[in-house]
């Protein structure tokens, strides 16, 4: 099934970036296979399967009070379920330290249009709310 466009950017700005930004984590982890992996090279961080993604995504809304992606710029190529992000996220953990970054993340998804592997390129060194659930 090819999937169109305004499906790929439901799949990762309302079902991924907006449900991290509503604290909602069942709802971001609806959208991923069993097997999707997600990886922060610049940090080293690598999350393998869903049970990790879970585990590193609990961790991160639990870290951070204020979850704010935004600002998207999207590139979605409908032939290789592909999509490209530019965005903001503006972050403030439950003890008050703020984050800002402007990063890049690239999404690939099924013919369903759930997430099998998600590269993020981040702005700033990431560690609270990270580590949990990596493998690396």
């Amino acid at each position: 099934m090819t999937l169109t466009r305004e499906q790929m950017v439901t799949t990762t700005i309302t079902n991924y970036f907006e449900k991290l930004n509503a604290h909602d984590l069942d709802g971001v982890m609806r959208g991923m296979t069993d097997d999707c992996e997600m990886r922060i090279p610049s940090s080293n961080f690598t999350y393998v399967g869903k049970e990790a993604l879970r585990i590193h995504l609990a961790e991160f809304l639990e870290t951070f009070e204020t979850v704010n992606f935004h600002n998207y710029t999207i590139c979605a190529d409908t032939e290789s379920r592909g999509v490209g992000l530019y965005f903001d996220v503006f972050l403030t953990a439950y003890d008050g330290e703020q984050i800002n970054m402007n990063n890049a993340n690239f999404f690939e998804l099924n013919e369903d249009g759930l997430i099998t592997d998600i590269l993020i390129f981040a702005s700033a060194p990431l560690s609270r709310g990270f580590e949990a659930g990596s493998s690396t």
